[in-house]
């Protein structure tokens, strides 16, 4: 008489599994609006948070706003990190605006509503932390955010931490 049975489970993915993906660096881009229009291009180091009812995702990222107004360009690299779990979303930011005659640090918290941390629609409140600021540069900015993550378009295959 033969039997042969299976030791090993081949099944990936419990129903009720919860996981964080393995953390990758994504595009991250965006538009917005203060007194002005930006656009804001960078990465982040981004990872998601697999839960039966909802996902999570957070990570550092790094970033740039190009403001034109007029005939000014302002550039700003940024730093900060963002949070994002079901339909809320919080991010913080440091930024260092130039046009290179003059120059402002500015320190942004952000809360919003996310879809899933794939998209972010963020309303932040602008503190310049230096003597000089930009006009173009209001307290209050309000932006769209997209996290190109390719493990949201399969998340039961995408690598674990």
């Amino acid at each position: 008489m033969l039997a042969a049975a299976q030791s090993v489970d081949t099944l990936r993915s419990k129903p009720f599994e919860q996981y964080w993906t393995k953390p990758r660096f994504v595009p991250k881009v965006g538009v917005g609006v203060q007194d002005a229009a930006f656009a804001e291009v960078g990465i982040q180091y981004h990872q998601i948070f697999v839960h039966p009812l909802s996902l999570a995702s957070a990570g550092p990222y790094l970033t740039f706003d190009g403001i034109v107004l007029d005939d000014d360009f302002i550039l700003g690299p940024k730093l900060g990190y963002e949070f994002t779990a079901g339909l809320v979303g919080v991010a913080a930011d440091f930024t260092y605006y130039t046009d290179f005659d003059r120059e402002s640090v500015v320190f942004t918290p952000k809360v919003g509503i996310s879809i899933l941390g794939f998209v972010n629609l963020f309303y932040g409140r602008n503190f310049v932390l230096s003597e000089d600021a930009f006009k173009s540069i209001s307290q209050s900015r309000f932006s769209l955010v997209f996290n190109i993550n390719r493990d949201y378009f399969d998340l039961r295959e995408a690598k674990r931490k």
